[in-house]
């Protein structure tokens, strides 16, 4: 009878399309969870993440299910880039974009080396979040609220990023236009 309501509750929030949305009371997976295909990969890189919240603009909290069950959840720190903290100029903005970037809730992680999941510092898991083949971390910096990040290294896609940071300065977008107010 719990589980029925709790079930219902998740209906009615949203949940069952994947949307954005608080950790679940019961770590039941979402009910539309049955409904999507699952090709049987246990790797990160090949399986669908469910946004649960924008930490700020280079962080969230995401789950990963399988059938039956969620399997993992994790802080996800986008590679890369590093937006401004709270209470610096472009915090809130940076964060928003990032929101709007992920606002479907499903996304899939990429890592720098694709057969090895890695972390940071903090234990966080650290990767490039895939929105409909649109990389966020990329997208992040073509909107100007972080720059192209290169204090761990320039990584496998620093030609994407080089070129996104040079649109933004351009176009003086995001933190590019904060400076001329």
């Amino acid at each position: 009878m719990i589980r029925a309501t709790i079930a219902a509750g998740l209906l009615l929030s949203g949940c069952c399309s994947c949307k954005p949305c608080e950790p679940c009371i019961d770590p039941a997976p979402c009910p539309a969870a049955s409904e999507r295909k699952d090709d049987g990969a246990s790797t990160a890189t090949t399986s669908t993440w469910f946004v649960l919240k924008v930490i700020d603009g280079d962080t969230i909290v995401a789950r990963l299910e399988e059938p039956g069950r969620v399997k993992r959840r994790e802080t996800i720190r986008l590679l890369r880039i590093n937006t401004p903290e709270r209470k610096q100029p472009g915090y809130e903005e940076a964060r928003e974009a990032l929101k709007n970037l992920v606002r479907g809730g499903e996304i899939q992680i990429e890592f720098e080396d694709p057969s090895t999941e890695k972390r940071g510092n903090y234990g966080r898991l650290l990767g490039y979040v895939m929105v409909d083949g649109l990389n966020a971390n990329v997208e992040m910096v073509r909107l100007g609220w972080t720059k192209f990040w290169t204090k761990y290294g320039r990584g496998r896609l620093a030609q994407e990023f080089i070129a996104a940071q040079e649109e933004a300065q351009k176009a003086r977008r995001g933190l590019w236009g904060m400076d001329a107010r």
